[in-house]
């Protein structure tokens, strides 16, 4: 042992410096997620850029070098995986783990030493040309766009045990994959296991001992049917599944600065509420989306449903200075339109559709024509609270609109007046645009104030634009001054806190056409247009400065069939409905794939967002398309495929490894076990205030701080920041808020463990499972509830003596802790 550890030491102490971090962490980043288009193995690696080789990283691709050693911020490769430019984002099926991305940056600062060596031709190779992306025809022939069709029952070699094992057409599918690889299914779990994994499955709560003694004692041949159907009835599964959908749907309350032009969504929380109430009501998936979309333009629409709208209207989007130019102001908008069509494009159908901005996609067949025609609906679609009360059409539009030009104004007003002893704006004092703008706003708040009180109360509240001080030029701005600020409300309003109002608001959004108007040469204008919609430019390489021709707005040419162009104001509705119409056995793929992977941990495509060319081929392919045909028989009804899956014997296995089994396929690719995973940071959260007695679980309205030590509502209603996400959440890997996630990347750190040990939340779980239990009369029966409200069963004989030995030295509340940080506490049966 001594001889094999000097060994090593000298091994260590001779390779460079650097060496370690490049083969523990950066290494491994670039095979698994890079070099399927980056490599020197390729015919056409994208961009000229290889990353599979020491010359090729140092050379760089056509658009010049991707690294500066020591200085992250100048390397474009370190940009890129950052996320943070929205033109420049890789790898593109999603942005890397945080700590990931902190490995890439510091190896960048310390030198990025590559210990990699070259063949001679490889170190001698010239950039190789860009990759030209598949055509449309070749396009229409991908395995994603084809119809899909139920599928025959697989024949298997074994008929009998098949016909012993399956309890669903899931099953044989299962089955067939396992038969070509000479392996078995696992058994199933034992009773007690199933409703665990059922309860926490569908509704992210532990069933209690209580119903687990319960279940394990019925002798009912139907108690399993039974207990999905209850469990699927239950109120908690809304907030359980809704969670997974606004992962999809990037929720957030705020953007990342909140500034005056881009204010925090104190309404987003309806669309949070809407979504969970939809979910639980089984809304069919196709409606589902559709309002999301366009709730507002759909006839018969309940009121209610406008809640949906927050998808869009509560979307990110970025801080605009209007003193700056025409074309960065115009920049920033066309980022908040590519955020749209990327959301929509990986989370609805599963395309990178976004990669076509700056030219044609280099892999699928998406035109970048394709990308502007879709990015032309968002550029004719504004942000706006709507109150959902039902009022007259034309009021709600010109509150809309008001509300929405309130944002940009009380901006301006500020730069006009400043705070007191700080010079005031210039440009905004003499701009002819403010003025005017100025004038409209006036003019639609008197006339709310007048007809529509209750609206008027809460935009007098939302925006309270600064009293302007005493020009130092009237003359040149007697006209601004006298309608900075709105007519003053009645007694009492002024103590309102913002967004106060008896009217329920909502974020949503309405019709209107946006343009950037750089005529006045102090601020840049926006356009807003009400009921008009804009065709968009193609703009070559992201470029607004070399508008190309316009791109009628459209569905995505290689999923239409005929002419799909959108004619009815800004297409919102005819694109919602084109995503069925047009691909609908896309759309069925993708949420089909997603909720296989939310039940199992692993998806069939295990690049959920991605079922193009650059994504990963289905493991079950028949499987998927026969649950996606069923599916859509089926009405689209989410609850009938939870029930499909859950009774499936598949889903019933047991977790337990097999050798043989893990020789032939470590990763479970093909399903021999059901894979043990970690809970999510929800359900983590939740089951330690439930197990200490703690928890609320009634439904909640607003969002609450869940640092709050009296907030112990369920975490589906605590409060997402995009500016700054609550610690809790970002320590266990809650998805970044700005962008749709196709799946939670777990991580382990250090970070978490001193959570566990040391954080009052933890502490204060610990003494609550304490005072659970301070009835029992002796040590050995507190041990005993205390296992039976953490993990719900009794200890063993051994974990009995184990706990009375440590409580020989140490108090209850210490082993409570140390309990709640087991391995079975955080991790599914």
């Amino acid at each position: 042992m001594g001889v094999l550890l000097l060994s090593v030491t000298a091994l260590s102490a001779q390779a460079p410096a650097g060496t370690e971090l490049f083969e523990k962490d950066i290494r491994p980043v670039l095979a698994t997620r890079c070099y399927g288009c980056h490599s020197s193995k390729l015919k056409s690696p994208m961009g000229g850029l290889a990353l599979d080789t020491k010359s090729g990283l140092k050379r760089g691709g056509n658009g010049g070098p991707v690294l500066v050693a020591g200085d992250p911020d100048a390397s474009r490769l370190f940009r890129a995986i950052t996320y943070n430019h929205t033109e420049l984002r890789m790898p593109p099926s999603g942005k890397l783990p945080d700590d990931k991305i902190a490995a890439f940056e510091k190896w960048i600062k310390e030198g990025a030493f590559d210990p990699r060596e070259d063949s001679p031709e490889v170190a001698g190779a010239a950039p190789t040309p860009a990759r030209k992306g598949m055509d449309i025809e070749s396009g229409r022939k991908w395995w994603a766009f084809q119809p899909v069709v139920v599928q025959p029952q697989p024949k298997l070699r074994n008929e009998v045990f098949a016909k012993r094992w399956t309890r669903e057409k899931i099953d044989w599918f299962i089955l067939a994959k396992l038969e070509q690889r000479k392996l078995q299914p696992s058994p199933e779990a034992d009773r007690a296991t199933l409703i665990a994994r059922a309860s926490l499955d569908l509704t992210g709560l532990r069933p209690s001992y209580e119903e687990v003694q319960a279940f394990v004692a019925d002798k009912d041949p139907a108690a399993y049917e039974k207990l999905i159907d209850r469990l699927l009835a239950s109120k908690h599964y809304g907030e359980r599944w809704g969670r997974y959908w606004l992962d999809v749907a990037r929720y957030g309350e705020d953007n990342p600065t909140s500034e005056a032009t881009n204010p925090p969504y104190p309404f987003a929380w309806r669309y949070r509420d809407w979504v969970i109430d939809a979910i639980n009501k089984d809304v069919p998936y196709d409606r589902f989306v559709k309002l999301q979309l366009a709730a507002d333009l759909m006839p018969g629409t309940p009121r209610d449903d406008y809640r949906a709208l927050g998808y869009l209207g509560a979307a990110p989007i970025y801080h605009t200075d209007l003193r700056l130019s025409k074309d960065v102001t115009e920049t920033i908008f066309t980022d908040a339109w590519d955020e749209r069509v990327d959301s929509v494009g990986r989370g609805l159908l599963g395309l990178t559709v976004g990669c076509a901005r700056c030219h044609d996609h280099k892999f699928d067949p998406i035109l970048t024509k394709d990308y502007y025609a879709l990015a032309g609906v968002f550029a004719s679609t504004m942000a706006a609270p709507r109150p959902l009360a039902e009022v007259d059409k034309e009021l709600e539009q010109q509150f809309m609109f008001t509300a929405q030009r309130l944002f940009y104004l009380s901006y301006l007003a500020n730069l006009m007046n400043n705070e007191p002893g700080s010079k005031p704006d210039e440009a905004a004092r003499k701009s002819t645009a403010f003025t005017e703008e100025m004038v409209k706003v006036r003019d639609s708040m008197a006339f709310l104030k007048e007809t529509q009180p209750e609206m008027w109360a809460y935009l007098d509240g939302l925006v309270r634009m600064p009293r302007p001080r005493v020009p130092r030029d009237p003359a040149a701005t007697n006209a601004a001054v006298a309608t900075v600020r709105p007519p003053m409300p009645p007694a009492g309003a002024q103590q309102r806190r913002p967004g106060a109002s008896p009217l329920p608001f909502t974020q949503s959004v309405f019709e209107a056409g946006v343009w950037i108007d750089g005529s006045d040469p102090d601020l840049t204008k926006i356009d807003i247009r009400p009921g008009v919609a804009r065709d968009l430019n193609i703009l070559p390489h992201g470029n607004v400065a070399t508008p190309g021709p316009v791109a009628p707005r459209q569905f995505l040419t290689v999923l239409s069939k005929g002419d799909t162009t959108f004619r009815q104001g800004s297409g919102r509705l005819e694109f919602a409905d084109a995503i069925f119409n047009q691909s609908g056995p896309l759309a069925a793929r993708v949420i089909v794939n997603r909720v296989w992977g939310w039940h199992f941990g692993k998806p069939f495509v295990a690049t959920e967002s991605d079922l193009g060319v650059q994504g990963d081929k289905p493991t079950h392919p028949e499987l998927l398309d026969d649950l996606a045909a069923r599916f859509i028989a089926n009405g689209m009804s989410l609850k009938w495929l939870h029930r499909t899956i859950m009774l499936s014997a598949a889903y019933r296995q047991s977790s337990q490894p097999r050798a043989l089994a893990l020789a032939s396929d470590p990763t479970n690719s093909l399903l021999w076990r059901a894979n043990p995973r970690r809970m999510d940071i929800e359900a983590y959260r939740d089951n330690l205030l439930q197990v200490s007695g703690d928890l609320d679980e009634k439904a909640s309205s607003l969002s609450f701080d869940l640092d709050a030590p009296n907030n112990h509502l369920r975490t589906v209603y605590g409060r997402v920041s995009r500016g700054r996400l609550n610690t809790v959440l970002a320590l266990y890997d809650f998805p970044d808020p700005m962008m749709t996630a196709p799946k939670r990347d777990l991580t382990t750190s250090p970070l978490q463990q001193l959570f566990v040990m040391n954080s009052p939340f933890m502490q204060e779980r610990a003494n609550g499972l304490v005072k659970r239990v301070e009835a029992a009369p002796e040590n050995a029966a507190k041990v005993r509830d205390m296992y039976r409200q953490a993990v719900r069963r009794d200890p063993t004989p051994k974990e009995l003596d184990t706990a009375l030995t440590f409580l020989g030295k140490g108090t209850l509340t210490q082993f409570a802790q140390a309990l709640l940080a087991s391995n079975e506490v955080i991790f599914w049966p």
